[in-house]
């Protein structure tokens, strides 16, 4: 089972000790295009009032929150995700986490 920690302020990072990293890339809200689900092809484009099946014509605009596994770049759905094991869990990494960028410390050259 994969773990995504989710930090008090809403971001995301893979856990630390996962093997696989996966993360969550949330921009509900944004008018940016994201990948489909790599298993099961879903996406959020408009379905054909015909058939119900997205339309494609102009691309697709993918998933606007998909879980992103980084060392492949592959995304999966909330579904799909389940299915795999991957689970959101709060974030209780110590204040100099690596995936922390605020806990970084900036030395100026001088």
């Amino acid at each position: 089972m994969a773990r995504i920690h989710k930090t008090v302020d809403e971001t995301y990072h893979p856990d630390p000790a996962d093997p696989v990293p996966w993360v969550v890339r949330d921009a509900r809200g944004f008018a940016v295009v994201g990948p489909p689900c790599e298993r099961c092809g879903a996406c959020e484009c408009a379905p054909c009032p015909c058939h119900g099946a997205p339309i494609h014509e102009r691309g697709c605009v993918g998933l606007s929150l998909a879980y992103v596994r980084l060392d492949h770049w592959t995304a999966l759905c909330d579904a799909c995700a389940a299915r795999e094991g991957i689970v959101i869990v709060a974030c209780e990494c110590p204040a100099e986490s690596p995936w922390d960028p605020s806990s970084a410390t900036i030395r100026a050259e001088g």
